[in-house]
């Protein structure tokens, strides 16, 4: 049976749906697996003496919560920092006074021991948790601030071990907030997102920027998911900010959605006060976006089986499924002189240079890349023919139209029943099927048409280099070879 809840606006349902996922947690959820377990530090601010802990399990009990930390055991160094240089409490011992030694932790200068009465007062420890709270939300210029401050007072009053230890965490603070890369300038809290992926898989990059430093990154990548990137990318940022308790001034994102007004509007209720959610075209928050959407596609290559991108191939051409083999075809020379061609082969996600071949051009005089292509092509598939090689599931052309059906030609002479070929024509980027005139136009920010590009600049490059090879060799070749008798050696002599 489906059951079904009438909202009074679309904005209502937004957040019905974001409540009743979180309370439900309904089974095929793709987001489920990405949010349920990633930790928090858990800062106990009502307490009269707060610790900082690790939890899995944010809760509405006036604690602050900081994360989620992607990955985990980022949550776990940031207590180890709390602990070492802020003295904050991260042990699991009853602050009631009742203890009457303090622990190992205190005897290393890492903990003010409020376990024991009457060791620290309570206006004193505040004052720490308020400097761990500041480094917790990245504000590590004005935690340097108070500290440079609690300093040249404490030295005022000639308490120079105080001053000492202010010295050293400001110290501390510094080399941490250093430790980041300048994003832009400016002020407050923006987190950025990038997605990059397709069919199933896709990968989201985040970065958490902080007074125009870079303080986090966040990653996630997902497999066999049946939405589309922007709408994954939507639900996982409602998902994430549904449980943050703490909330950014502004979001920007690589793809607009359609929801992208309501999430806005939505994170804006929860704070308090606006927050902008932005898809930037231009400046400096477009050029962080580009750099999140590369470290993206970096992540996906590594990580994301290929064949799993290679979706939007299989209906555009017409393939009996993702392509396992692809040997693709280039021609390279100088105004005719010297022509070569490459033939590079990628299988199952890698170049296989054992595999490269590369062919001196002997049937053609002069410019003619048609006639090259078609020469190429047919000696590389009657020598597999021979060989009894594979074929490949796909033969790609670095060319147009008149590449394409020239190569298809050679091969149709060969096989009937040829594989698959398509061209892949410069500067469009557009893809080319044989006698077809239309192009096939894959979106730029498509993983298949980036894969088919690697493969064809690849392609590419080992024809130059082989055409190099060979105009180097005929420049410095004596024109005696040529008479017949005449070799090396004679030609020396002469």
């Amino acid at each position: 049976d489906l059951e079904f809840i009438v909202t009074a606006s679309e904005w209502e349902a937004f957040l019905l749906e974001n409540n009743l996922i979180k309370q439900f947690k309904p089974r095929y959820n793709t987001l489920l697996k990405d949010d349920k377990t990633y930790p928090y530090v858990k800062l106990t601010v009502k307490d009269r003496y707060p610790k900082a802990v690790f939890t899995r399990r944010p809760e509405k009990d006036g604690a602050l919560y900081y994360g989620p930390f992607v990955p985990g055991w980022q949550a776990k160094k940031n207590l180890r920092i709390l602990q070492e240089h802020f003295r904050v409490v991260t042990c699991k011992d009853p602050l009631d006074g009742s203890r009457l030694r303090p622990c190992l932790y205190y005897e290393m200068g890492q903990c003010y021991a409020p376990c024991i009465k009457g060791r620290v007062p309570p206006d004193q420890y505040a004052a720490v948790v308020e400097e761990a709270r500041l480094f917790l939300e990245g504000r590590t210029a004005d935690l340097r601030e108070e500290l440079h401050g609690r300093m040249l007072a404490a030295a005022r009053r000639q308490d120079y071990e105080q001053a000492a230890h202010y010295r050293d965490l400001e110290r501390a603070a510094e080399f941490l907030g250093g430790r980041q890369a300048v994003a832009r300038p400016g002020e407050g809290h923006w987190e950025y997102f990038a997605l990059y992926g397709g069919g199933e898989a896709w990968v989201i990059h985040g970065f958490v920027v902080v007074d125009g430093k870079v303080v986090d990154r966040r990653r996630w990548r997902f497999d066999q998911v049946e939405l589309a990137g922007e709408d994954l990318l939507a639900a996982m940022l409602t998902r994430l900010y549904g449980n943050a308790s703490v909330l950014p001034d502004g979001v920007v994102v690589s793809h607009e959605f359609q929801d992208l007004p309501l999430l806005e509007r939505f994170l804006s209720e929860r704070k308090g006060r606006r927050v902008r959610v932005l898809r930037p075209q231009r400046g400096e928050r477009a050029a962080l976006v580009a750099t999140l959407v590369e470290n993206a596609r970096l992540e996906f290559d590594e990580h994301v089986d290929p064949s799993t991108v290679l979706g939007p191939l299989v209906e555009s051409l017409g393939l009996e499924g993702a392509p396992r083999r692809i040997e693709c075809f280039d021609i390279s020379h100088s105004h005719g002189e010297a022509t070569v061609a490459s033939c590079v082969v990628w299988e199952e996600g890698r170049m296989q240079k054992s595999d490269y071949r590369h062919f001196n051009i002997k049937s053609v005089e002069g410019i003619d890349d048609f006639a090259s292509m078609a020469e190429v092509v047919g000696r590389r598939y009657t020598r597999l023919l021979e060989e009894g090689g594979e074929l490949p599931d796909l033969v790609l052309i670095d060319g147009g139209p008149g590449q394409v059906n020239a190569a298809h030609a050679a091969l149709v002479r060969l096989l009937p029943d040829p594989p698959p070929m398509a061209g892949l024509a410069k500067r469009e980027e557009w893809l080319f099927r044989p006698h077809e005139p239309a192009p096939i136009v894959l979106p730029k920010e498509s993983p298949a048409l980036h894969l088919l590009q690697q493969i064809r600049d690849e392609a590419h490059r080992f024809a130059i280099a082989a055409y190099r090879r060979r105009r180097a060799t005929a420049r410095i070749a004596s024109p005696l070879l040529a008479v017949p008798g005449v070799g090396p050696i004679t030609a020396k002599k002469l």
